[in-house]
Order: structure tokens, then C-alpha cells, then sequence
């Protein structure tokens, strides 16, 4: 009897196990946006990236878009990251979107353009593998970065990845190009140029 008992257990343990995992699938299917804000607040930030994704690709949400590949910048997946950044970038509303998002919550408070950008900028650095391909990714931060040299900007992001990884030669190159591009003395550039400096560029 005890038998039948834990057997009938286990298949119906095993049947809640199934239906459930079925409904995961069906809602990440149906609703891709309610998987991506039910995996956030549990924790799994990589797998709500990838709903968040989902959820773009299902209704063009540019916000989920930039969401997933934040979420794949931050967890260093960077060739995810890179794809789903040409994706954003070549959008034609990208800049609009930029415009419309305002900093809270995990978006520091300077722009949001400047944000993106220079965690892309980021991402193209470390998958660089050759002088040219890091050359590229300082070109566009450089693309990217205003004459007033604002805070938070690609170029402070850039300079930031290249001083944890000890790069000193691409280091140096930075502080070529910013102190021969003509920014505006702001304190964010007083500050980076003189961090350069005593890094011995």
C-alpha cells in the first residue's frame, strides 16, 4: 500500500513538474515580456535578458531591445551583446527612444544616449582582438562623445575598461586622440586627462 502511495506520488510530482515546465514555455512564447519581468525579480537577470529580447523581436518594444543587450553587456556575453547592439543602433528610432527614457532606477542620471553608447563602445574593446579593431571601437567613442565632454560620456566609459584591463598602449592612444580632438575643458575631461597622465601614457 505504502508502494502505491509514494508511486502515485511521484507521478503526480512528476506531472506538476511537466505542466509546469510547459507553462514556462507557452508564456515565454505568448508573453515574453511577463517571463522577462518575472525572471528579473527572481534573479536570473542573463535569461530575462533573453526574454526581453524576445519580446522585441515580437513587438518592436525598442526598451526591451536596450534592456537585453545592457543585460548581456553587464554579464560580459559580449558577442550577444554586440549583435543586439547593431540591431538597436541601426534602428531608425533609436535616437528618438533615447531621447524619451529618463534616468531612474538602474539608469544613471546623465544620458541615456551616452549610457548606450558607451557600453557598446565597451563591448567593441573587448572583443577586439587586433590594434585596428580597438582603433574602431575608440573611433566610435569618439563619434559618439559631445564636444562638451559631458559626464558619463563613451569615451570616460572606454577609458574605464581600458584601465581595468592595464592596457596602457591603447590608454595612451585615448589620451591622443581626446587632447587633439578639441573637447571643451569640462571636469569630466580635466579629470580623465589627469588620471592619463599619471598612468604614464
Amino acid at each position: 500500500m505504502k508502494k502505491l502511495v509514494l508511486k502515485t506520488a511521484l507521478i503526480t510530482l512528476g506531472a506538476v513538474v511537466v505542466l509546469g515546465a510547459l507553462l514556462l514555455v507557452i508564456l515565454g512564447f505568448a508573453a515574453p515580456k511577463v517571463m522577462m519581468n518575472f525572471t528579473a525579480s527572481m534573479g536570473m537577470e542573463s535569461i530575462s535578458g533573453n526574454f526581453a529580447y524576445s519580446e522585441y523581436e515580437r513587438s518592436g518594444d525598442l526598451d526591451c531591445l536596450a534592456r537585453s543587450f545592457l543585460i548581456a553587456e553587464v554579464h560580459g556575453d559580449d558577442e550577444t551583446a554586440l549583435s543586439r547592439w547593431n540591431v538597436l543602433y541601426e534602428n531608425e528610432g533609436f535616437s528618438a527612444h533615447c531621447e524619451s527614457v529618463s534616468p531612474e532606477g538602474d539608469i544613471p542620471a546623465y544620458s541615456y544616449r551616452d549610457y548606450l553608447t558607451g557600453s557598446a563602445a565597451k563591448v567593441m574593446y573587448r572583443l577586439s582582438s587586433t590594434d585596428e579593431e580597438k582603433s574602431s571601437a575608440l573611433a566610435f567613442a569618439l563619434s559618439e562623445t559631445q564636444a562638451s565632454f559631458p559626464q558619463g560620456n563613451p569615451i570616460v566609459a572606454l577609458s574605464a575598461e581600458a584601465f581595468r584591463q592595464d592596457d596602457s598602449a591603447f590608454l595612451a592612444k585615448i589620451y591622443s586622440a581626446i587632447t587633439q580632438q578639441g573637447f571643451e575643458n569640462s571636469a569630466d575631461y580635466q579629470r580623465l586627462t589627469h588620471q592619463l597622465e599619471e598612468y604614464h601614457v
